[in-house]
């Protein structure tokens, strides 16, 4: 008879028989007939006993008749043990009442003696087919589990298996009446999506599964749980701990740990994380506030930089709500028409005058009054929300740019800032041709100012969007320039116009020498590669001076003006402003 097991399908089958010719036989047929099968012999019942308790095989095949203890009795006590368990039974055709009990107790099969081989293997292959269907209904549910309860990437336990390990680790808490401390530790990764949108997914999978790793060689490893939320955010359970400083410590290790580079297969990489730390009881009782509220300290590190942590306390909550209110207005803001727009001045200081200008967003909320652009320029890039607002400050200043012009107002070139993810928008050079076109305004009177952060995304992407605006005929200048990243790798391949020196350089450029030495080398830089150079955030004629002796051409800042109104913009361009002292040439000692 052919075996409809394959080789496969793992079992163990215990095969209890006193009589040693007939135990011979059988398990020379077994052996030769079912390879895959682990056997374990036993020559009375009672033996067979205590081997199904150590080994708990998945088929027993019993004789009736023995000594110490009989087939029907050992295969009562086996099935007491486990029902599952498929019993075959070997006994003589006289054996009727012993046969009636067996049935009784669910024996699978049961085989005459003298034993026929054929109905013998028919009978223990019928038993394997249901172990086979038996493990791969595990292996299922196994699979299901997995998949519930794990994250498919790292195999760390996922969001509602930590749920339910922090639900069983604040039921003990509260049953030890709050004498130990638990902690909930919230962490995302800074600067994760450059790596992802630079380098693929493939090396973010690769980073993440290292993360993981690293993460649990920072905890106890028979108490805390490290889980993956999803995406690049993850959380730890740390139970039972004496004081908040414990979970301070495990903190600082994860942020001291991730000094060392990532070595990936092709990569080594670095990167930081921020950490959010909320202690029971003191910060919630259950588990979805302690998460919410790590969630909010974390956010609170991330304002602070990067590589820190930070506890959660109460005024957090005040702060989110008032976030979260300021989020929802700012999605009606557009359709209501609370954006306008002001426009500032940038100087030519050797003739004093105007000769460019930049169009600044503002906010007038119908409650809150004029909200500040950093409350709510990071909040709209957060949310994307940048994106339709910026069309529509592109649109409003060229607008604006060309209704001057027709009123015989000297021309200028208007600049607008472009962010980071305005530059991963598809078809971003279709759309400010189009608001040119809609606009009439020549592109040779535009600027768009893009900060470093661009090169932090999609790279080549970038610099092909930056050559397509150029070859239209839009001027190009790099705004913040020295707070980023990689421009210095790159602002050869730029088809950049403008470098703007950021205020933060600027405004202590006085007293500070490393600023100075900064805005020098922009400047040096600049000249030597022909571009323009500006200086924003003046605001005090020390500042213009300096600047004035270390070459810088043009400044901006309220030194000269601050933002001004469509109406009030006009009325300064025939006013003479500060200009250089300096003759042509010559640097101030």
């Amino acid at each position: 008879m052919e075996n409809p097991i394959d080789a496969t399908t793992a079992a163990t089958l215990l095969y209890v028989e006193d009589d040693p010719a007939t135990r011979k036989m059988v398990t020379l047929m077994l052996r030769r007939k079912f390879p895959q099968v682990s056997l374990l012999l036993a020559e009375n019942g009672q033996m067979g006993l205590q081997l199904f308790t150590a080994h708990k095989p998945d088929i027993v095949m019993t004789d009736v008749r023995m000594p110490v203890m009989d087939g029907i009795r050992m295969a009562r006590e086996i099935k007491a043990l486990d029902r599952r368990t498929r019993v075959i039974i070997l006994t003589a055709a006289s054996d009727t009442a012993l046969l009636l009990d067996a049935i009784d107790i669910g024996i699978h099969h049961y085989v005459l003696k003298p034993v026929k081989m054929d109905k013998l293997e028919a009978a223990i292959n019928h038993c394997l087919s249901g172990v086979r269907l038996e493990q791969q209904v595990r292996q299922q549910d196994e699979y299901i589990r997995q998949m519930a309860y794990f994250d498919s990437l790292t195999g760390l336990p996922n969001r509602q298996l930590f749920d339910e390990f922090l639900h069983l680790a604040l039921a003990q808490a509260h049953r030890h009446n709050h004498d130990r401390l638990l902690a909930v530790l919230f962490l995302d990764l800074d600067r994760f999506k450059v790596i992802n949108d630079t380098l693929g997914h493939a090396v973010g999978d690769q980073l993440l599964t290292a993360v993981a790793r690293r993460l649990k060689e920072c905890c106890r490893r028979d108490r805390d749980t490290v889980a993956r939320r999803g995406g690049d955010e993850f959380m730890i359970l740390l139970p039972d701990l004496d004081s908040p400083q414990e979970a301070a410590r495990v903190g600082q290790k994860i942020i001291d740990s991730f000094a060392s580079p990532f070595v990936l297969p092709e990569h080594e990489l670095f990167i930081s994380t921020c950490i959010g730390i909320s202690i029971f009881p003191d910060d919630g009782t259950e588990g979805e506030t302690l998460v919410r509220n790590a969630d909010m300290a974390m956010y609170r590190a991330k304002e602070h930089g990067r590589s820190r942590y930070h506890f959660y306390n109460p005024s957090m909550d005040v702060q989110a709500a008032r976030r979260l209110a300021l989020e929802t207005s700012l999605r009606k803001a557009l359709e209501r028409q609370e954006f306008f727009l002001q426009y500032q001045p940038k100087v030519n200081v050797k003739t004093g005058q105007i000769v460019s200008f930049e169009a600044l967003v503002r906010w007038q909320h119908p409650e809150l009054g004029l909200v500040p652009p950093k409350q709510f320029i990071p909040l709209a890039e957060e949310t994307g929300l940048i994106v339709p607002l910026g069309e529509w400050v592109l649109r409003t200043a060229c607008a604006q740019n060309r209704t001057w012009q027709d009123a015989n107002l000297p021309p200028l070139r208007v600049a607008v800032n472009f962010s980071p993810r305005q530059f991963q928008m598809l078809r971003l050079a279709e759309m400010v041709e189009r608001v040119l076109a809609e606009t009439r305004l020549d592109p040779c009177w535009l600027e768009l100012e893009v900060t470093e952060g661009i090169m932090l995304h999609n790279i080549d992407n970038a610099i092909t969007t930056l050559h397509r605006l150029s070859e239209l005929g839009i001027h190009l200048a790099i705004d913040d320039f020295g707070t980023g990243y990689s421009s210095l790798s790159y602002i050869k391949k730029l088809p950049i116009n403008t470098l703007k020196i950021d205020q933060s350089f600027v405004s202590d450029i006085t007293v500070n020498p490393d600023d100075a030495a900064i805005a020098t080398a922009v400047i040096t830089m600049a000249q030597s590669l022909r571009l323009n150079v500006i200086a924003e955030g003046v605001e005090a004629e020390e500042q213009a001076r300096l600047l004035d002796a270390l070459q810088c051409p043009e400044m901006q800042g309220f030194f000269f003006s601050k933002p001004l109104s469509a109406e009030e913009f006009p009325l300064i361009l025939g006013k003479p402003h500060w200009r250089s002292t300096l003759p042509p040439g010559v640097t101030k000692q």
